[in-house]
Order: C-alpha cells, then structure tokens, then sequence
C-alpha cells in the first residue's frame, strides 16, 4: 500500500521511502520512458495561487506519460470561486465531485496545503508554499544521488536568495542524511531559524561565507536567484548578486563538483561557459522523473512496478 497519500511537507518524508522506493521508481520510469499506465483515466489539477514554469509543466508532463490528463489555473486569483485559498476545502471537495484524481497547490498561505488534506476529498501533492517544496526537494535529492552515487558525505554550498522556499526544502532533505556540510553564501536574507535549527538537531554543519570563491571545495553549488529583475538590480547596486559562471568559476571548483538551478537558468546568474558539470537540464529531466514516481507511487505503483490496490492513508 503507498505510504503516502498526501505529500505536504518534506520534513514528513522518509529516507528510507526515498531511497528503496522512489529513486529505483525513478529509474525505471527513466529507462521505460514512461510507459506506466498508472494514471490511465486518472486526471491532475494544478491550482496555483503563484506563477509557476517548471513545477507545473513538469507535474503535467509526468502525468500525460503516466496515461493521465492534467488541468489548471495559473492564477487561481482570477477565478471565483478559488480566487481566496481560504476556501480551499470547498474547492478540493469541487475538483472530488468533478472526478479530479489529486491536486497539485502553489500558495503564500503556508497553511493551504495542510487543509486541503485535512478534507481528505483527494491526494494533496504541496506545489510550493512559503518555506517548503516537497517536490522540488525530492527533485534535488535525486539529482545529487544520480551525479555523485550518494548523498551522505556531501557538502552543498547554497548561492544567492536564501530566504525562499527551494532553499528550505533542500536543507531539510539533506537533513535526513548523514555527514551533510552545508556552506551558505548569501546574496539576500538568511534561512528561516527553525529550518537551520531543524537541520542542526539532525546533524547538519553550517558554515557562512560572503566570498563566492568558498565554494572551492563543495561537493555541488546550488544557484537560487533573487524573485525579480529589480531586486536583483538592488542587490547589484549594494555591491552583492554578481556572480559569473565563467571558465576560471569552474576551474576553481573541483572536478568531480555539479552545479545546479532550480529555477534553470532565469537570467539571474550570468553563464559564460558549457560545462558537464552545468546540471541545469539533467536537474529539470530528474525533477520530471520525480514528479512521475511520486504520482506512480500515489496511484499504486510499488518499486517492483507492481499495481498496489488503494491510495493508502493519510501521512
């Protein structure tokens, strides 16, 4: 029986879920191309309250190779009667009644998510709310267990807008590992103080820096730019939020380390280089396989690839 059959929070997530289930899921979804029909006459929603490129397009990409079809809004603002999440229990219980099979939910409101599930109408998958992503969480996991063969042992330097959610969701997956080193260089803002006290009580070590040039000895760089065009034009008229990835950048690093973007390449960090350990693309690829073995997973995939009847209980 699935373990999950809603996924709010990466704090609630499992190693051992993510390493016996999911990554071999993952796998053999990647060698099939798909080719599941886990969600055959099954259908995804995508109500987003914010924008969204990557998270959404690769949600409904996954469940078109799952045999599925997939909706959404935009910009649920727009719409009565979703335009206030504050209904959300309403909406959820709408989307049931109109034979929707689970949602996928991007809000500010970092309680959506949790009550949307609490109504239990239909799996809720977190899309993305103020300090967590479970998805994109997984997505980063996943990305360093294939580039590097292992997770435990790495050190991650984290580079740009630390205040944002990609950022919390990745310290608090490593958090699940162990020997994890974590070299923080901001551009703007800090993690929030219960994420960085959540990752040390499980053992992670932190370190700051200002000089992008730390980064020398990390296992992977992780890029995450700043929200808007202006608030990067602030931070370069204060003197931060420059960085080149040039030739002597990757020189500078070692060979064996990747960098990765989870917002892949927006404009925000200047690339002058090709490079193979550039993981922009093989990011965005494992977070599609990610997105697929989550919702395999959620409609009875087991690791074998074996059908599992029912969706399970609530996690």
């Amino acid at each position: 029986m699935p373990k999950y059959r809603h996924m709010i929070a990466t704090s609630r997530l499992s190693r051992e879920w993510i390493e016996r289930e999911l990554f071999p899921l993952c796998e053999s979804l990647r060698e099939e191309r798909g080719g599941r029909e886990s969600m055959v006459g099954r259908a995804l929603y995508c109500l987003f309250y914010e924008p969204s490129f990557l998270t959404r397009t690769s949600f409904e990409r996954a469940a078109g190779l799952l045999g599925g079809h997939a909706y959404h809004t935009e910009d649920a603002t727009q719409f009565f009667p979703v335009h206030s999440a504050r209904f959300v229990d309403d909406i959820t219980s709408i989307l049931a009644s109109m034979m929707i099979d689970v949602v996928v939910i991007r809000s500010g409101d970092a309680r959506v998510a949790s009550r949307a599930a609490s109504v239990d109408a239909l799996p809720v998958i977190n899309g993305g709310s103020p300090d967590d992503h479970p998805t994109q969480a997984l997505t980063d996991l996943y990305t360093l267990h294939r580039e590097r063969g292992e997770i435990d042992g790495s050190t991650v330097a984290i580079v740009g807008r630390l205040e944002h959610r990609n950022v919390s969701a990745l310290l608090t997956g490593l958090a699940m590992f162990d020997g994890i080193e974590v070299l923080l260089v901001p551009f703007s803002g800090q993690p929030p103080s219960e994420v960085l006290e959540y990752c040390a009580e499980r053992g992670v070590r932190f370190h700051v820096s200002e000089d992008v040039e730390s980064v020398s000895e990390a296992d992977a760089v992780y890029l995450n730019g700043p929200r808007t065009a202006a608030h990067m034009q602030l931070l370069r008229s204060r003197g931060r939020g420059r960085l080149v990835i040039d030739r002597a950048f990757m020189d500078m690093l070692k060979p064996s380390c990747i960098v990765m973007d989870p917002m892949q390449r927006s404009g925000d960090f200047t690339i002058e280089v090709r490079d193979r350990r550039l993981a922009f693309y093989r990011q965005a690829e494992n977070g599609l396989y990610a997105r697929m073995g989550v919702l395999a997973h959620m409609f009875g995939e087991s690791q074998e690839g074996a059908r599992v009847e029912g969706l399970g209980t609530v996690n």
